[in-house]
């Protein structure tokens, strides 16, 4: 342990630290694959357009952005269409409240309130079960790229009805909804 011999324990700290100090010697990930998240992500975006960004992202010719973007799809494969739109959905409201401390979910009641409507309201889907039987049941997600397991309904995002995915957002009846 180096020991410093000022009276000055700010000076002290601020020299130890020097020793330590190194610049990374390249741009952090997160920072050079973010526009691209937020151009695959957008707020304003169906999971179908998410899917076409991402394969363009897939054929870039900086391999982190192609891996990132694989990886990405390959997620997303693995996902119950009804789910991941409804998540889409889900983070399409959140960044809508984002800077407005008025929206209902920039406050904690609001955001638990909305938590618990999907967490009530998916946990009685097929998909739900059908996941949870495919991943802890079964153990057959690995297959599923192979097999098409596990068995969604609907079985693509052309085939999710919207307005069921809205539904899922609105409020409880009294006796139902989450009271914080």
């Amino acid at each position: 342990m180096l020991f410093c011999s000022t009276n000055d324990p700010h000076r002290d700290v601020e020299s130890v630290l020097t020793g330590y100090k190194k610049e990374p010697e390249s741009e952090p990930q997160l920072e050079k694959l973010l526009p691209h998240i937020i151009s695959s992500f957008d707020t304003n975006k169906s999971v179908a357009e998410s899917v076409e960004e991402l394969k363009k992202h897939s054929q870039s010719g900086d391999a982190a952005v192609a891996e990132w973007a694989n990886e990405a799809l390959a997620g997303i494969k693995k996902g119950a269409p009804f789910s991941l739109s409804l998540t889409q959905r889900h983070f399409s409201q959140v960044a809508s409240a984002y800077g407005n401390s008025e929206h209902y979910l920039s406050k904690l009641a609001g955001v638990m309130k909305l938590e618990y409507r999907i967490a009530l309201r998916s946990s009685v889907r097929n998909d739900f079960v059908e996941g949870v039987r495919a991943v802890l049941v079964d153990k057959d997600q690995a297959s599923y790229l192979r097999t098409k397991n596990p068995k969604w309904n609907p079985a693509t995002l052309e085939e999710v009805n919207m307005g069921e995915v809205e539904s899922v957002f609105e409020p409880l009846g009294a006796q139902a909804e989450l009271n914080v």
